[in-house]
């Protein structure tokens, strides 16, 4: 019993990590004049994991595959400041863009310094308006997240939870045209058995639903759970 045990342990933790949907960080670096600096370094970590990559020769780079959350790019180049961007925040199956980071010569500074400044998320993306996705950070504070079907339903002026209970309708639609997905799977009938403690990200479709939701015709609301590690690196931190 032992010898089988444990490889289905194993598989089933396999599973669950692969199950999260992953996203990605792209940007452009330039120089002082304004023109694309190639083979600049740029990189970023995830728990222990360093994740790099180095710009072409029109200063773009790619950095993936990321699981969802925030993270903190470091760009730098020999003989120029290096450059910070903290709060850059990663989507399941979407693209962060960072726009046009300039690094300046280091020729008048005597002492080491790293500009930094803090990515600010964009309040509508212009690709996908009726797609709205929040992450474990930005509803950590939210007085319904003990109510993940209440707290949804309070994160878009889109969604309606009826009073006493837990249907929810999308922009007028019926409650049995919408549908749950929890990292990739269907769940049938309402939302339960979902800790929102155990959350990485929302995503809520109220329109221009993806093929890959098939013939759902009202509303979708995606749920990514945390993996193994977000969860180690969350205990480790003291937070529950």
């Amino acid at each position: 019993m032992k010898k089988l045990l444990f490889p289905l342990i194993a598989l089933v933790l396999g599973c669950g990590a692969m199950a999260q949907s992953l996203g990605e960080i792209q940007g452009t670096v330039l120089d002082e004049a304004q023109q694309p600096l190639p083979f600049a370094n740029v990189v970023t970590t995830y728990g222990d994991q360093l994740i790099g990559s180095t710009t072409d020769e029109r200063g773009r780079f790619v950095l993936k595959p990321l699981n969802p959350g925030t993270y903190t790019v470091r760009i730098s180049y020999v003989g120029l400041l290096p450059k910070e961007i903290t709060g850059v925040l990663v989507n399941p199956d979407k693209i962060t863009r960072l726009m046009g980071e300039v690094l300046v010569a280091n020729n008048t500074l005597p002492e080491f310094s790293v500009e930094a400044r803090r990515w600010e998320p964009p309040l509508i993306d212009p690709e996908e308006p009726s797609k709205l996705t929040v992450i474990a950070a930005q509803f950590e504070s939210n007085p319904l997240r003990k109510s993940p079907v209440s707290m949804i339903a309070s994160l878009s002026p889109d969604i309606y939870k009826a009073p006493g209970s837990n249907e929810l309708y999308f922009r007028g639609s019926r409650s049995d045209a919408m549908a749950y997905f929890v990292d990739g799977v269907k769940v049938s009938g309402s939302l339960t058995g979902v800790p929102s403690d155990g959350i990485a990200s929302i995503t809520m479709y109220t329109g221009g639903l993806p093929a890959r939701y098939g013939d759902v015709t009202g509303g979708v609301v995606a749920i990514e759970t945390k993996s193994y590690l977000d969860l180690y690196m969350q205990r480790q931190a003291g937070l529950r």
